[in-house]
């Protein structure tokens, strides 16, 4: 992920490419934000040769790693300033393959272990992917500053290699065997959208109502949502609103700060050690922090102090956009923005544990994930415009700004469970 967004805008810009199209090419991103659309293809359909030989899971997860090493290759050999349509082509492809690989390693985690091995198989998957983050950002800036940023994305496309050897090495986990058209869910949302259809003829209705492709569009693509809404009724707009707000400050904030750092007159070593290496440890301590408090405080009384967080640690940037280049304001600046991240985006993965139905455990987590980052990602691709019309300390700001609508929403949200509280006491 790091190597189609935050890394590649610091070789778009060594290329001379400008802020407004850095933050334009942050779009790419997208593709994480809606994989969501994909995920019940991947999730249910089997790859024609390398799913028999391998199984579906471990299939899906060879085509779409040995996909990201091609792009990340074909990346190395485009020059990024006579060719820069090009090398987001490739980008492009290699980010939806990336977002591809994402559906597969949920869906793999969770199938392979019980639910007492959840937590432990889940801490096992922010360790790795964490590494991965170290060898993605501060390993290929430092590739880059010793060699250059083609040999530095070689080396990159040669790092999937790891993957592809654990995934090839791993069992293929049991699937359980899918039932069409049983649940009484299904067979309400059947009836609903076979309505038109009650004055044809009886043989068109039982013709669809036994179709393969109606009975597998029901269960796998509308149910998920179906049930969500079912669940949560109009507070589900409100959760969705919620969602979609939550990370819009980090998000925003996090498409530039890379050039930031580079315009402020550090060098990629360093940019690499302070922020890539030791910014990665305080995110991984800031989750452990908010998965500690999560078991002691109520879910969405975390969530408002991790939103509250993150605004408070934007507007550190905000005042060092002000300040002459300083590596101990950059330090603390950084330890406190993934401290922030960290917590926050650990509180968000146990609040969407809570609001999941396992029975569709891998569509809704895919919705969840996609709607978290999608108007960040589509606000990010502006990053680049508005500090070039307002100057670092006012995007600074605005990015902190963006946080508001997700504090407001999360009042909502504590108000609903308190009007559930006192229900259930009357």
């Amino acid at each position: 992920m790091l190597l189609v967004l935050g890394t590649l805008s610091l070789l778009l810009k060594d290329a001379g490419i400008s802020r407004s199209e850095i933050g334009f090419a942050s779009w790419i991103g997208l593709a994480y934000s809606i994989k969501v659309v994909w995920s019940p293809v991947v999730d249910n359909f089997k790859l024609p040769i390398l799913s028999r030989l391998l199984g579906k899971r471990k299939g899906w997860l060879l085509f779409a790693q040995i996909g990201i090493a091609t792009g990340l290759y074909l990346i190395s050999q485009t020059d990024a300033g006579t060719h820069t349509e090009r090398l987001l082509v490739f980008a492009l492809i290699t980010a939806f393959l990336s977002a591809t690989q994402d559906i597969v390693i949920d869906a793999f985690r969770v199938e392979s272990n019980d639910e007492k091995e959840q937590g432990a198989a889940a801490a096992t998957y922010i360790m790795g992917y964490r590494i991965g983050m170290i060898v993605a950002g501060a390993g290929a800036l430092k590739i880059a500053a010793s060699f250059d940023w083609e040999f530095s994305y070689q080396i990159m496309a040669l790092c999937m290699l790891v993957g592809i050897l654990g995934g090839l090495l791993s069992p293929e986990p049991p699937h359980k065997k899918q039932v069409l058209g049983e649940t009484d869910l299904e067979k309400d949302i059947s009836n609903q959208l076979l309505k038109p259809f009650k004055n044809s003829r009886q043989s068109l209705k039982t013709k669809i109502q036994n179709s393969h492709v109606f009975l597998y569009f029901v269960k796998a693509i509308l149910s998920p949502f179906v049930d969500f809404f079912r669940r949560y009724k109009w507070w589900g707009l409100v959760i969705i609103a919620f969602i979609l707000s939550f990370r819009v400050s980090d998000i925003v904030l996090g498409v530039m700060t890379n050039v930031f750092y580079d315009d402020m007159g550090f060098t990629k070593d360093e940019i690499a050690d302070y922020s890539k290496i030791y910014g990665v440890i305080m995110t991984i301590l800031g989750a452990f922090i908010g998965g500690y408090v999560v078991n002691k405080v109520k879910i969405l009384w975390c969530l408002l102090w991790g939103i509250l967080l993150v605004i408070l640690t934007n507007l550190l940037f905000a005042y060092m956009a002000t300040q002459p280049k300083d590596v101990g304001f950059l330090i603390a600046v950084i330890s406190a923005d993934n401290m922030a991240g960290g917590f926050s985006m650990g509180v968000l993965m146990a609040y969407f544990a809570t609001l999941i139905n396992q029975e569709f455990t891998a569509t809704q987590f895919a919705l969840y994930t996609s709607l978290m980052t999608l108007t960040g990602k589509i606000l990010g691709g502006y990053s680049g415009v508005n500090i070039d019309n307002w100057g670092y300390p006012m995007f600074f700001t605005y990015a902190a700004s963006l946080g508001i609508p997700a504090l407001i929403l999360i009042m909502a949200l504590l108000y609903r469970e308190r009007l559930i509280q006192k229900k259930g006491a009357d």
